[in-house]
């Protein structure tokens, strides 16, 4: 749901727009910023534990939190520009509990990104954007099971922590307001694409959203 949601409102940012006379917008030149809001690992699904005392388990997963990045880049001019940033994920966890005893699966997710950004001026001091690029993703999961035997982690799973680093692509959308020639103000949301089944692999990487508020401040 979180995810269906925050998809929905980037869309909305696309589209929201179109039909407006074009202007420019984008500051030519270096900036540097900041972002925070809404972030996702999507890995609902708890299909990685079994019971295995022949009753079931009650499965459940909590997903989705604060997230936030840090970022810099340099516009060409008002229709193209670059940037990199770094990003923090909200944590993922997958728990089954079978009376006193619990099994769980925790997702945590850094990544560092490199996109292209691509303008279109709306007015003079607003724009949209699309976004596009790769990350340098650092997922870690630590499955842990106190069960003592009643809940079993799905084959190729071991207890303990385990750190994956891969490189994904990430695109997005987003739409920018100029306070003035150095403050820009914005809304972006973003998702990289996973790789894997994180329900029988360690080594997979599950897919991520992030919807942000974001603040800058143009150099040039």
């Amino acid at each position: 749901m979180v995810t269906t949601k925050m998809t929905k409102i980037g869309a909305a940012i696309a589209s929201s727009f179109m039909f407006v006379s074009l202007a420019h917008a984008a500051t030519p030149g270096a900036y540097a910023g900041i972002g925070l809001g809404a972030s996702n690992i999507n890995n609902a699904s708890k299909s990685m534990f079994q019971s295995t005392t022949g009753t079931a388990g009650k499965a459940t997963t909590q997903s989705g939190g604060l997230g936030g990045k840090l970022f810099g880049g340099y516009n060409f001019n008002q229709n193209f520009g670059l940037e990199a940033n770094v990003a923090e994920y909200a944590p993922t966890t997958n728990k089954m509990t079978l009376g006193s005893s619990t099994a769980s699966a925790k997702y945590k997710m850094t990544a560092i990104s490199l996109v292209a950004k691509g303008y279109l001026p709306v007015k003079e001091d607003f724009d949209l954007y699309a976004l596009g690029g790769a990350a340098e993703v650092y997922s870690k999961v630590n499955y842990s099971n106190n069960s003592n035997g009643a809940i079993a982690l799905n084959s190729n799973l071991q207890t303990g922590s385990h750190t994956i680093r891969k490189l994904r692509p990430v695109i997005g959308v987003g739409a920018d307001y100029n306070i003035n020639s150095h403050v820009t103000t914005g809304l972006e949301f973003s998702h990289i694409q996973g790789i894997g089944n994180t329900n029988t692999s360690a080594n997979a990487i599950p897919s991520a959203n992030m919807l942000t508020l974001t603040a800058a401040y143009n150099f040039g």
